[in-house]
């Protein structure tokens, strides 16, 4: 087998299609598909599964899809060793994060790292807490942005804290607290995020013994803040992902107060690319 054609398969695997496979690789699709049957004939078993519209790995095309990655993290960090040691700094890192902190932390950490750093390539994934979790543990990311606490797998390096904050109509009979407690909200429908902090928010009110009326589950925050200002529900949100127009909401700390803490995460057992290594001291640096 040959890295071109590991890569193939972990480029179709990560996307589900082998159009965007091909452009994310610079190849034909051509040469993309005959890589992967190369691979497979090889291996003597399929490591797809096409359906219309989608193509997913096979039960033992994720087994070998965890190792493939392996392999390519490690041709990755012998060109990037052997780059540093001429003097040239290139390589690739694969980012997850989720849109609320992509918005805030990312784009000026990013730009001076690019300034520093030309030669070195960045792709960022967004989605939800879950999601990015999953995306470093398969290694689908070499690093991404999640809230702690984490598992014991994760080294994590802290970025930042903001607030969860209660959200309801300007007019609506708590716009006159400052601070509100869960069950107060409990009496009204709710709306919940599926980005990410949803389990920690329900969490919050299993442990004032009460059950929010969850009229509707968003994924995007901007529909969930349209809904509440036309006084269909109430939410929680991170501070962080506040639009910048609040003149129709009203926002309230929760008591007691709740912090969301985010860090950017690793396998603990990992050994990082030069390039990664490169991003974590920058990470390091701008805190």
């Amino acid at each position: 087998m040959t890295l071109a054609q590991l890569q193939a398969f972990s480029a179709i695997a990560d996307v589900g299609s082998f159009t965007l496979a091909s452009k994310q690789l610079g190849m034909t699709q051509s040469a993309v598909s005959h890589a992967v049957a190369a691979l497979e004939r090889e291996l003597q078993v399929s490591l797809l599964e096409r359906s219309r519209g989608s193509v997913t790995a096979t039960e033992i095309g994720e087994q070998v899809l965890s190792r493939a990655r392996e392999i390519l993290v490690l041709a990755e960090q012998i060109q990037q060793s052997a780059a540093t040691a001429i003097g040239l700094e290139t390589g690739q890192i694969r980012l997850g994060s989720f849109p609320s902190v992509s918005v805030r932390f990312l784009p000026d950490l990013l730009r001076r790292f690019h300034r520093r750093y030309p030669g070195i390539e960045i792709t960022l994934l967004e989605g939800t807490d879950q999601e990015v979790r999953e995306w470093i543990q398969t290694r689908a990311v070499d690093a991404g942005v999640v809230t702690l606490p984490t598992d014991k797998e994760f080294k994590t390096i802290e970025l930042t804290q903001d607030e969860f904050l209660a959200i309801v109509p300007k007019h609506h009979r708590l716009a006159s607290n400052s601070q509100v407690d869960v069950r107060q909200l409990s009496e009204d429908p709710f709306i919940i995020s599926k980005s990410g902090c949803g389990p920690f928010i329900k969490s919050l009110f299993r442990e004032a013994n009460v059950a929010p009326k969850i009229q509707f589950e968003v994924i995007s925050l901007q529909t969930i803040f349209a809904m509440v200002e036309d006084s269909m529900g109430v939410t929680i949100v991170p501070s962080m992902t506040l639009p910048a127009d609040c003149s129709k909401l009203h926002t309230m700390s929760l008591s007691p107060k709740q912090l969301r803490r985010t860090a950017f995460a690793s396998l603990a057992e990992r050994s990082v690319t030069p390039a990664l290594s490169a991003f974590l001291n920058e990470i390091e640096l701008s805190l």
